[in-house]
């Protein structure tokens, strides 16, 4: 992934990196994984070295190791927000509304994942858009603000997949099976899913090897309080089965 040309220039001032897959052209569309990181990469977002801090874990880092989506099907942006205040709903979906403009992309399969304090800037543009564009949300290690089933009502009918390690203090398992509860109540149109992998608490480990399928080994737990929950798999996979 690299910064591309011009992502610091006049139409589009937030930074960003970018992964657009082989033989990528504009003839056909392209699904695209919206990106929102952690605390740990919070910057201005304008030069190689605020960006670098993308590298070190999450989904960039699996691209750039290629362990993420063996077919290389997806079109991932992952702009970077300069502190909590600039993860807002009308910043996250500004850059959507670029990205569109910019690349080839199909826009019945814009997916947002999200990672730690990423879940901020996912919550906001779930709760102000009523989900928005996404066809699919996928939070990782984060919980998805605020707790409360009135506002989830807003985006039921969005397919989410949540994951975190089962002793995560930081997030709390409790505020994960919350937000997971709340979309039940709510009457998701499509049954969340909920993966709790065994002893990991809020890591690199998890928030990097969730985005690489054919590694990841980490055994997950099947239940948590009666519910029953998701082995993980191949969560791409997953994804291209929703579009909106």
């Amino acid at each position: 992934m690299s910064l591309p040309l011009g992502a610091a220039g006049t139409e589009q001032k937030r930074g960003y990196v970018e992964y657009v897959p082989p033989g990528y052209n504009t003839k056909q569309k392209w699904p695209v994984i919206i990106f929102l990181h952690g605390d740990g990469e919070l910057d201005h977002g304008l030069t190689m070295d605020a960006l670098s801090k993308f590298y070190g874990m999450c989904l960039v880092n699996r691209i750039s190791a290629n362990q993420w989506d063996a077919q290389k099907r997806f079109i991932v942006l992952a702009p970077q927000f300069s502190s909590y205040a600039d993860r807002s709903a009308s910043n996250v979906d500004a850059f959507i509304q670029y990205a569109k403009k910019l690349y080839s992309i199909d826009t019945t399969r814009i997916y947002l994942s999200a990672v730690s304090g990423g879940g901020v800037a996912l919550g906001n543009y779930l709760n102000t858009y009523s989900g928005g564009e996404a066809a699919a949300v996928m939070p990782v290690a984060c919980y998805v603000p605020p707790f409360d089933v009135k506002t989830v009502t807003k985006w039921k009918h969005v397919p989410t997949w949540l994951l975190c390690g089962s002793a995560d203090s930081t997030v709390g398992v409790g505020n994960v099976m919350s937000v997971y509860n709340n979309l039940i109540t709510a009457g998701a149109a499509v049954k969340p899913r909920v993966t709790l992998f065994t002893g990991l608490g809020h890591q690199g480990e998890v928030a990097t090897d969730v985005y690489a399928p054919a590694t990841n080994t980490h055994a997950t737990e099947k239940t948590y309080n009666g519910t029953t929950l998701t082995p993980y798999g191949n969560i791409y996979d997953w994804l291209l089965t929703h579009h909106r």
